[in-house]
């Protein structure tokens, strides 16, 4: 009798712990989320300048079909993209110089690393550039957050399919990376 009572005591449980993690799980993803790029510096003289130029989070959620609004809340720092990529494609420590896939992206984007102009192209779908927000499901998915300026922002629309990570990175500024979690 005293073994049926443990046997039920632990089913009962297993069971409320599948509950509550199946309950955490379905959490219901906002159909709008904000990613701000946030800024601090800290001087010390003759010995480094440590940059915290960042995004606001690590991880982000959005529900698919849901908004990214992507707004720049760092004054002085210049424009920055949300730029879906591959996950082995994210820059690593030290290789900012030199990244590859920035450098390829931000061709597509018409950027002239030699200038403070515009790029030809705000929006790239899949690599390719264009003038309208793409929808964002895949590598090389991107926008340009405007021509610097405090408080600008894009806006674009996730359809890539639920339980997808979308891994991104601003081209400008490679160390900038998180990720977004689809729901």
């Amino acid at each position: 009798m005293m073994h049926r009572k443990l046997v039920v005591a632990v089913a009962v449980a297993v069971t409320g712990v599948a509950v509550a993690a199946s309950a955490a799980d379905s959490a219901v993803a906002p159909s709008k989320t904000t990613i701000k790029v946030t800024t601090s510096v800290s001087i010390k003289p003759n010995r480094y300048i440590q940059d915290g130029l960042r995004w606001d989070k690590d991880v982000y959620q959005v529900k698919s079909g849901g908004t990214l609004k992507v707004v720049n809340t760092a004054a002085d720092e210049g424009p920055h993209t949300f730029t879906v990529v591959k996950q082995t494609d994210l820059p690593k420590s030290g290789a900012f110089r030199g990244c590859k896939i920035c450098d390829t992206l931000g061709k597509a984007h018409g950027a002239d690393p030699n200038s403070d102009t515009p790029p030809k192209f705000a929006f790239l779908e899949n690599g390719v550039g264009q003038d309208t927000p793409p929808d964002v499901d895949r590598p090389g998915d991107s926008g340009v957050t405007g021509s610097g300026k405090k408080g600008e922002s894009i806006s674009l629309k996730v359809t890539a399919k639920k339980g997808t990570s979308l891994h991104f990175v601003c081209l400008i500024h490679p160390w900038m990376q998180a990720k977004v979690l689809v729901k």
